[in-house]
């Protein structure tokens, strides 16, 4: 994959998001160290696959009603941490992933944004139902999506 690689350590953020789709935490946290957030492109390749499973998740699209009702079933299902993320950015983050290719709107910083990417990626990726298989192909096409 060609998107967003340290020139180092050969790490991705592709690598990143499937450590954690695979509860690799050790991985995950590696992984993650080994990103530099202040590159051009940071977070690029994760939102990328968070789009994907949220048109997966919403494929006739979604009201803001639906996506607010969706932001705060997730919230509540947060045992500790719903604090670190704000329900209107992450409304926003879904309205951004549905339309695709669009220009993002108001967002976090990086750093956030890939967060919060990550863990509703997480989420999503649990609620489809996707295996390994599944995973992998999500993975394929985020990294085509941003290669292009």
């Amino acid at each position: 994959m060609t998107t967003d690689i340290d020139t180092v350590t050969g790490v991705n953020e592709l690598d990143v998001l499937g450590a954690l789709l695979a509860f690799d935490f050790i991985g995950f946290a590696q992984k993650s160290a080994a990103l530099d957030p202040s590159g051009a492109h940071y977070g690029q390749a994760v939102g990328a696959a968070f789009g994907i499973a949220v048109r997966h998740r919403f494929p006739q699209g979604a009201t803001g009603q639906e996506i607010d009702g969706y932001v705060a079933e997730f919230l509540g299902s947060l045992e500790a941490g719903a604090e670190d993320f704000d329900a209107g950015v992450l409304g926003r983050l879904f309205t951004d992933g549905l339309n695709a290719g669009s220009a993002p709107g108001e967002h976090l910083d990086p750093e956030r944004t890939m967060q919060a990417h990550l863990v509703l990626t997480l989420r999503l990726v649990r609620e489809l139902g996707l295996g390994p298989d599944g995973q992998r192909e999500l993975l394929a096409e985020a990294a085509r999506l941003t290669a292009a």
